[in-house]
């Protein structure tokens, strides 16, 4: 076939034929369908790891917690103590405990690890559950901890993260 411009000739060009057009069309639709379909419901799974972690338990002495008291630290163990926060991960990463607070008679009395550090391991690890251990001496406030009471907290982890917690003096 000859295609002709007024005067000019121009050379005989050719192009794909129409099943080949119609098949790449079709395969390029698959592939687009295929990559969007799994990011948008999740065939592709994410590798990243997170931490998942919460505080599980309180129980925090009245008896321990004295306006008189002389300690602002804390330390973990595994072991659990009578005068403690406890923290659970859920999560694939593992991450550290940095800070608490407590909230008592209107006052925040804030708390730093005593030496150490206090890892909150995987799921499935060895330091999964940890205890925030408080020492019998722990300073709260201007007015000692009475048993029934409502206080209120927080844990800062070492990714960011800030769990907050509520429990009664026991």
């Amino acid at each position: 076939m000859k295609i002709r411009n007024g005067n000019r000739k121009y050379a005989q060009r050719k192009a794909i034929s129409p099943i080949i057009a119609t098949v790449l069309i079709i395969a390029v639709t698959l592939i687009a369908a295929v990559a969007i379909g799994g990011f948008v419901f999740g065939i592709f799974g994410s590798s990243s790891s997170s931490a998942q972690v919460s505080v599980t338990q309180q129980s925090l002495v009245a008896g321990d917690n004295l306006s008189t008291g002389t300690t602002t630290t804390f330390t973990c163990s595994t072991t659990p103590a009578a005068n403690q926060l406890v923290v659970t991960n859920t999560g694939t990463a593992g991450t550290t405990v940095t800070g608490v607070t407590i909230t008592w008679a209107g006052k925040v009395n804030s708390y730093t690890l005593g030496a150490g550090t206090c890892t909150v391991g995987a799921a499935g690890s060895a330091t999964a559950v940890t205890s925030i251990i408080f020492p019998t001496t722990n300073t709260v406030a201007s007015v000692s901890a009475v048993t029934g009471q409502t206080y209120t907290g927080t844990v800062t982890m070492g990714n960011g993260a800030v769990l907050i917690y509520t429990g009664a003096w026991n």
